[in-house]
């Protein structure tokens, strides 16, 4: 299976240097994308992941507990979005672990493991050397994520020296989301103001080289879906993926 379009990494590589990140729309094959965002919209068992300021609790509501609270009820567990000035980080959003084997992934949901494997092959490896100009890199870490209402990702910087971050790494997979719903991927300044925003769309990665001050802001209240990526990094140090 034929898993992403082709790419121009001499120009994207170009664009890189010159910027710090690019945005690659239409990465994957219409055929895989699509099945990739029905995964995420429909068969996937998702967690809460969620961090409180002051006291930095991570809290983690599994699949089972999670279908059985009320909407109240989960956005009492979201904390209020930390700024820059706070020096502090919180986050709030859905997440799926990806099995990196197809003998450990469910039938309906093997699509992403087919993708993450496809990340983590020596070909993709090669297009990340050519775009970031590292070629030190042997993997690319990746989870699902759920962004629902009020959830959001607070400033930082995506640094973890033990983990040999090279570049950070975000598919979009959200078909139906509308700007004025929040949930914008955005490069802050200095001061953690967002100066370039990116508005949840399909089949588009952004990639950027990490350290770099980011964040998702908070999604609407009235926010009519929910906004779906693959996220992960690219990296010096193999972790997480087991072929």
């Amino acid at each position: 299976m034929d898993i992403i379009n082709r790419l121009d990494t001499a120009a994207l590589h170009q664009q890189y240097l010159e910027t710090g990140y690019v945005i690659i729309r239409d990465l994957l094959r219409e055929e895989v994308a699509e099945a990739a965002y029905e995964a995420l919209e429909n068969r996937v068992s998702w967690e809460l992941h969620y961090r409180e300021m002051n006291t930095g609790r991570v809290g983690v509501i599994d699949p089972e507990h999670l279908e059985g609270l009320t909407q109240r009820e989960i956005k009492r567990l979201v904390p209020p979005m930390a700024t820059l000035k706070d020096n502090d980080f919180s986050f709030a959003y859905c997440r799926y672990t990806i099995p990196s084997k197809l003998e450990n992934t469910p039938p309906d949901t093997q699509i992403l493991t087919v993708i993450y494997r496809y990340f983590n092959s020596l070909e993709y490896l090669r297009l990340m050397s050519e775009i970031t100009g590292d070629d030190s890199g042997c993997e690319v870490s990746t989870w699902a994520s759920r962004y629902d209402r009020n959830h959001h990702l607070s400033v930082h910087m995506d640094e973890s020296p033990g983990q040999e971050r090279i570049a950070a790494h975000v598919l979009g997979l959200s078909k139906k989301w509308k700007q004025d719903w929040g949930g914008n991927f955005a490069f802050c300044d200095d001061e953690g103001k967002p100066n370039l925003v990116i508005p949840p769309q399909f089949n588009t990665l952004v990639m950027f080289k990490v350290p770099r001050l980011h964040l998702v802001t908070q999604v609407e209240s009235f926010a009519g879906d929910s906004r779906y990526s693959l996220f992960g990094w690219y990296k010096g140090k193999q972790e997480y993926f087991s072929s």
